[in-house]
């Protein structure tokens, strides 16, 4: 087989230099192009056609005064030029000057689009970080062995956004909303139905917080031995239901909300403003409202979760 095919290899090779030779004594490769294209890469790969490997060829380019690239920059201005002259429509007309004038507009139509994909790609970097934030964040759950403390992490911080939505540091302490604070933590927390606002009356801001975290702490403990004499280990089971959930839940709804903030924010333009800018301020806001809620959404589902104990069926019982 290799002799064979090494015979008819060597057939094939005198017929193709044959014609290799024909067509260099003929001049090479001739390329007619109809037209020139927006980008002068497109351009060039066809000039490169013909001459591939040192071989010699040419090429030429024939253009209408109506084609797109003339037209939009200066065709209408050649075409005055030529009736005034009384130029024949077939004449044809070569042009240092023109031809240096379409190599300047290829150059602002590839500069054009540069700009669109660059910014296309700005946008899309952004939704890249916030996907890898909320991957990562998404990865360390499914990986994780022990999610308590992650999740006592995430009652911290609610507890914390509830102390500073409702106290103004700024305020005497006699000014602060403290009844509707308790409020806000009992609906979190409903372990926590004794604590008072008289509680919190001597306390900064700061001790508020710790006290709060320590009382969150203590209620989980209490939820968890809750869960587990139903089923040993369901809390660990739970805390990585919810966390997923609620991740894959809202992470669909902000993709959405992204998409109509993108969609909206061009119209910032008329109003002096980088649309960019405002894209990347606006979607890391959405995205920091999405974690919030995540955190949120999981610290109230965790503390609700009420599993019911199964019936258990006696060897002896009379099946109906």
């Amino acid at each position: 087989m290799r002799e064979v095919y090494r015979l008819i290899r060597q057939e094939y090779d005198a017929f193709t230099d044959r014609e290799h030779d024909e067509v260099v004594q003929l001049g090479g490769l001739h390329v007619i192009g109809t037209e020139r294209h927006e980008s002068r890469r497109i351009d060039n790969q066809l000039r490169g056609r013909a001459g591939r490997q040192g071989d010699p060829g040419s090429t030429k380019f024939f253009l209408s005064l109506q084609d797109n690239l003339l037209r939009i920059f200066g065709g209408d201005r050649v075409a005055g030029l030529m009736n005034a002259f009384r130029v024949e429509e077939d004449m044809p007309i070569e042009s240092g000057m023109l031809t240096r004038s379409l190599e300047g507009a290829q150059k602002k139509v590839e500069t054009y689009y540069y700009d669109i994909r660059k910014q296309v790609f700005e946008y899309d970097e952004v939704m890249n970080n916030q996907r890898r934030a909320i991957y990562a964040e998404r990865r360390r759950v499914l990986e994780g062995q022990d999610l308590k403390e992650q999740v006592i992490k995430y009652a911290e911080r609610t507890m914390d956004d509830i102390v500073e939505a409702y106290i103004n540091p700024d305020l005497p302490p006699e000014e602060w909303e403290l009844d509707k604070l308790v409020s806000k933590v009992q609906e979190f927390v409903y372990l926590l139905s004794d604590l008072d606002a008289s509680q919190l009356e001597e306390m900064s801001v700061g001790e508020i917080k710790a006290f709060l975290h320590e009382q969150a702490r203590i209620a989980y403990d209490l939820k968890e031995a809750e869960v587990d004499q139903i089923q040993a280990g369901l809390m660990r089971e739970a805390e990585r239901f919810f966390i997923l959930n609620r991740i894959d839940t809202l992470w669909r709804e902000h993709l959405q909300q992204m998409d109509a903030l993108r969609e909206s924010v061009g119209l910032r333009g008329y109003g002096q403003k980088d649309p960019l800018i405002e894209y990347k301020s606006e979607g890391y806001e959405l995205f920091l409202e999405m974690m919030i809620n995540i955190r949120r959404d999981v610290v109230y589902s965790l503390f609700q979760f009420q599993p019911q104990p199964q019936p258990t069926v006696s060897a002896n019982s009379e099946m109906i």
